[in-house]
């Protein structure tokens, strides 16, 4: 199948995406026009070829044919290489509060050709690192009609199912097994991994570590076992396997109609994997007399009779001791400085603007400056030089994050402090 002339991306098969489609579709039943959207993909006709936009989300889908979709983030630069936005978005994803510990190099990262197949080898390493401090058994109570006796006689069964066997014995007893919620999910992640993976070193690692679990049974309940994990004294061991499991087993998706058992699919909302990397960056930037909160609500926009309606809840809050003394908001988006004019207005958004309006006067008491923090790009490397005044006293900024450097460029002309952290 051949592009239609004018259009950009990459072809999928043609299962992939009547799947894709579909789902699109099962989304927005009643929307009428060429345009359907999910959470994180538009379905589009363009130039007569229907065509599907991933937006707002990075990451790995899979098919339920086992075809891997790498979502990666767009950085303004077509010659970007995979591998280096593969790393970018696994440095994002570690400063998140909930992720496991993330270690990694560029020869790492380098092995895999997704970044699916990069999360599947950290959880059998994990996993690894279990089987080799070892399996934890835990007591499992059984009823067994046996031949002798061990155990509690249990006296309504043994009448019933013995009244002409009485050789044998119908008892109930505690045995040591290794028959627990968690290694149950090990071995069901093990399972799906085996049935997913691509990489042979890590089909490899994956049998070897299905036989070390052979004795464990999958889990039969997913949900009901891991509502049942209880990490005892002494398996701190297990929980970064435990954590990557539940990658594996229930993904991370927008999107309930794809189906855990469809394939294994992790998406990150890329907004918020920005919000939480400028945030623990800028963290280490600002000078020490200045303290940063994140995603705090102190203010609401109205008041309708004695209840306060529609929360404020900026990305992120500079204070000084207890005063608050700027706002910030987090944008992935991607602006052009040579677009400073009346009709394209850098590509900003007049509703980020309306945003910003609002904290400013009710948490800045319309007086101080405000920043929108935008990727540095190829067409957006400096702030912009003139900030945007909604008053005398209120100002608006709108400044790069440099993704190499990991640090805000600030303008040279704010009134805050700035200076050395």
């Amino acid at each position: 199948m051949a592009k239609a002339p004018g259009v950009t991306g990459n072809l999928l098969p043609v299962s992939v995406f009547t799947w894709l489609r579909d789902l699109c579709l099962d989304a927005c039943p009643t929307v009428e026009g060429e345009e359907r959207a999910t959470h994180f993909m538009q379905l589009r006709s363009v130039k007569g070829r229907e065509t599907i936009r991933f937006t707002h989300y990075v990451g790995v889908l899979q098919s339920p044919c086992g075809f891997q979709i790498e979502i990666l983030p767009k950085t303004g630069r077509a010659d970007t290489d995979p591998a280096q936005s593969r790393a970018l978005v696994l440095k994002m994803l570690a400063s998140l509060e909930d992720m496991p510990e993330l270690e990694f190099g560029s020869a790492d990262l380098a092995r895999f050709d997704t970044l699916l197949e990069w999360l599947m080898g950290r959880f059998l390493q994990a996993c690894n690192q279990v089987v080799k401090h070892g399996l934890r058994s835990a007591y499992v109570e059984r009823e067994e009609n046996q031949a002798f006796l061990k155990g509690k006689l249990l006296a309504a069964q043994q009448l019933r199912h013995n009244l002409v066997q009485r050789q044998r014995n119908y008892v109930q007893l505690d045995e040591l097994l290794t028959d627990r919620p968690e290694n149950r999910l090990l071995r069901s992640a093990l399972d799906k991994i085996a049935g997913h993976s691509q990489d042979d070193v890590n089909l490899k690692l994956c049998r070897e570590l299905r036989f070390a679990l052979d004795d464990v049974p999958p889990s039969r309940c997913i949900e009901r076992d891991f509502n049942a994990i209880h990490l005892e004294r002494g398996m701190g061991y297990y929980r970064e396997a435990i954590r990557w499991s539940q990658f594996v087993l229930e993904g991370v998706t927008p999107f309930s109609q794809l189906g855990h058992e469809q394939g294994i699919s992790i998406l990150f909302p890329m907004h918020q994997l920005f919000e939480s990397f400028v945030a623990q960056r800028l963290s280490r930037q600002i000078p020490k007399h200045l303290s940063l909160k994140t995603q705090g609500s102190s203010a609401s926009l109205v008041t309708y009779k004695t209840n306060n309606w529609f929360n404020l809840i900026p990305d992120l809050q500079l204070f000084e001791q207890q005063r608050r003394v700027a706002i910030l908001d987090t944008k992935w988006k991607l602006l052009d400085a040579a677009k400073g004019n009346r009709k394209d207005k850098f590509n900003l958004s007049q509703a980020d603007f309306y945003q910003l309006f609002a904290y400013g006067h009710k948490l800045l008491n319309g007086e101080g400056e405000l920043f929108l923090i935008y990727p540095k790009t190829a067409h957006f490397i400096e702030p912009i030089a003139d900030p945007f005044c909604f008053s005398e006293g209120l100002k608006l900024w709108v400044v790069p994050f440099d993704l190499e450097l990991e640090i805000v460029i600030w303008p040279k002309d704010i009134s805050l402090n700035m200076g050395e952290a």
